[in-house]
């Protein structure tokens, strides 16, 4: 289950990747994904790649590989190195389940009960019917009662090699006539079900991994083909933006801009980002030595340890995915295990609340260890979201995703979505703006010293306003003005002038006089609505 960052990465043109792709929002109204040359959307729909079909797997590996690329932070070094090279896979891991199933008894021929399944323990590794495989060590992680990674056979009551006592005995081919007498073997009770993740805690013992992915919200777990694997797309696109770590993937930096980008890039990497890592509550304690860490109290005089508990470090598996075998006897919470009670002290840092025994908790090591975080708790402080594959940014005391620190560092362009690195740049309705792109969304006009409208946050030039947006007068069917005034009603809207906004019945002008509507018309009075009714 080991990821790695790549640092090499094959050359791709920023705008043919996921061209042509179809807009999972827009539907046919997109004519498939093309790239605006600074916007980083679509020119047909202006929704982003994210929101389109376009298989990011690749680009993502990339874009996570150079954000640790030259890393000095010793903990991720040790954690990302390769053969002393840093590369990087996407950790996407299948994890088979042994869930509870009803089963039938099968009659099977009493020579084959020599040796039967006891109840409730899966089947051996080499029978058709058993669980996904053995981990490679040859060893079963966890409690010794957990039965889940291997597979055992036990005689059954009674059976040796002699007959058995009070059973008929066996005949010879041929001889008497009486028919073998059937036995009965016990229905299974597990079965094994698959399931793959995008991405897991790399580096961790498979129950507890899966263990983590069960404390997140259904909606949150990066399950393949699930709204969990979609959302945390969206979140690697969102809150690792590769243009706040690559002058390349900006638009037309001057060199001094470039300077300020790679000083910025190299202040970060210094002394901000990091990558979180599950333990056990209990580990953390372990792991402070006799003297303790400051925040966090031991759970109790006289508590020992749990043995085999879940989390203990294993060896990265190799290659792309990796495939364990978890069951239920193995599982942190499991009945009879005894490692779910209170962990003395233990607080999470976002939610305040206790933190569990044997239940995964996330800790950073830049925030220092004395902090823990449940699961779901470990956000970023601005956008409350999931730390995507738990990167994080760490500032005075709060842990922010990547696009939200940057945000905390320089201001940022309402038209390209970069990090200003300017000295001269302008605000206008709110936002910041490069002063070559505070431009009109729709046509790309520079809107310095113009008249523009907001629309939908974005800035609009009068006459592609005019084209595309305006609404138009029910009367005249002509397009209102942003300047002009207008009288709305519903879904109507009207020019506020005698000509237009006037009765239908009378031609009356209607401005602050009462009026109904009746399909779009204007009525003045009763008598005009009877008229217009038997017209």
């Amino acid at each position: 289950m080991a990821w790695y960052p790549v640092l090499c990465w094959q050359m791709t043109l920023g705008h043919e990747i996921g061209a042509g792709a179809a807009c999972l929002k827009c539907k046919e109204k997109c004519e498939g994904f093309e790239l605006h040359f600074w916007r980083k959307i679509c020119r047909n729909c202006k929704c982003g790649i994210e929101d389109h079909d376009v298989q990011l797997q690749s680009e993502e590996n990339q874009k996570v590989g150079r954000l640790f690329e030259d890393t000095k932070y010793t903990g991720l070094i040790a954690k990302l190195k390769r053969d002393g090279v840093p590369t990087y896979r996407g950790n996407q891991v299948t994890i088979s389940i042994a869930t509870p199933a009803v089963g039938t008894a099968v009659p099977v021929p009493a020579a084959a009960t020599a040796a039967v399944l006891v109840p409730g323990i899966a089947a051996t590794p080499g029978a058709p019917s058993g669980p996904a495989h053995v981990p490679p060590s040859g060893h079963a992680h966890g409690p010794p009662s957990a039965t889940a990674h291997g597979a055992s056979f036990v005689p059954a009551p009674g059976a040796h090699s002699g007959p058995t006592p009070g059973a008929p005995a066996a005949h010879a081919p041929g001889a008497g006539t009486a028919p073998a007498i059937p036995a009965v073997m016990p229905a299974r009770k597990d079965v094994v079900k698959a399931i793959t993740y995008e991405w897991a805690p790399p580096g961790v013992n498979p129950s507890l991994a899966l263990r983590y992915m069960e404390l997140l919200p259904p909606e949150r777990r990066p399950i393949a083909g699930t709204q969990g694997a979609d959302y945390r797309k969206k979140q690697m696109a969102k809150q690792l933006p590769e243009h706040d770590q690559d002058p390349e993937r900006c638009h037309e930096l001057s060199p001094a801009e470039v300077k300020q980008m790679e000083q910025y890039v190299r202040k970060y990497k210094d002394e901000a980002l990091g990558v979180g890592d599950l333990t056990l509550p209990e580990e953390m304690a372990a792991a402070a030595g006799p003297a303790g860490v400051k925040g966090l109290q031991s759970p109790g005089a006289g508590a020992k340890p749990v043995s085999g508990a879940p989390g203990a470090r294993t060896e990265p598996a190799s290659g792309d995915q990796a495939v364990a075998a978890v069951g239920r006897a193995g599982m942190p919470d499991a009945p009879g295990a005894g490692n779910s009670s209170p962990a003395g002290s233990y607080m999470c840092h976002h939610c305040q609340q206790e933190m569990r025994r044997g239940e995964p908790a996330v800790y950073a090591e830049r925030a220092g260890y004395d902090k823990l975080w449940h699961p779901a708790c470990f956000v970023c402080c601005a956008c409350k979201e999931l730390l995507v594959d738990m990167i994080y940014f760490w500032k005075k005391g709060q842990l922010y995703c990547g696009r939200h620190y940057g945000d905390s560092e320089k201001p940022r362009c309402g038209g390209c979505d970069e990090l200003i690195f300017s000295n001269e740049y302008t605000q206008a309705e709110g936002q910041n703006w490069h002063l070559k792109h505070f431009c009109c969304f729709d046509c790309d006009c520079i809107l310095a010293g113009e008249t523009y409208v907001m629309e939908k946050d974005k800035p609009i030039c009068k006459p592609c306003y005019m084209k595309n947006h305006a609404v138009h007068c029910t009367a005249c069917q002509g397009p209102i003005e942003p300047e002009a005034q207008r009288v709305s009603y519903g879904e109507h809207h009207w020019h506020a002038e005698p000509n237009c906004f006037r009765c239908s019945g009378c031609s009356k002008c209607l401005m602050g006089q009462r009026f109904m509507a009746l399909q779009g018309k204007l009525l003045c009075s009763v008598e005009c609505k009877k008229k217009f009714m038997t017209s």
